[in-house]
């Protein structure tokens, strides 16, 4: 044996692993495409549309209502999503997981 195979053979040994492991299940197909979050989109994007206007307007009133409808849209969102109707959590430790 030559002294270029043996080094091979060390480095081929060195890079080994010994443990093994397993590949993570997929994330679920819907892109985040859920009750729960097209409902905090769109909420979002409406409370910002009304606090724009106020802005534009000058009305602190309607600024706050456009703030309100943002943090309403961000509650029911959340609470959607702990309901179930969004995106499947995994639980850490879980055998599934």
């Amino acid at each position: 044996m030559t002294w270029h195979n043996d080094h091979v053979e060390t480095l081929t040994r060195r890079r080994m692993m010994n443990k093994t492991y397993a590949v993570p299940p997929p994330p679920p197909h819907n892109e985040g495409k859920t009750a729960a979050a097209w409902t905090l989109n769109l909420g979002v994007v409406l409370g910002a549309l009304i606090a724009a206007v106020g802005l534009v307007m000058g009305e602190l009133p309607i600024m706050g209502i456009g703030a309100g409808v943002i943090v309403l849209a961000i509650i029911v969102g959340v609470v959607m999503s702990i309901a179930g109707l969004g995106q499947p959590r995994r639980r850490a430790g879980s055998a599934n997981s």
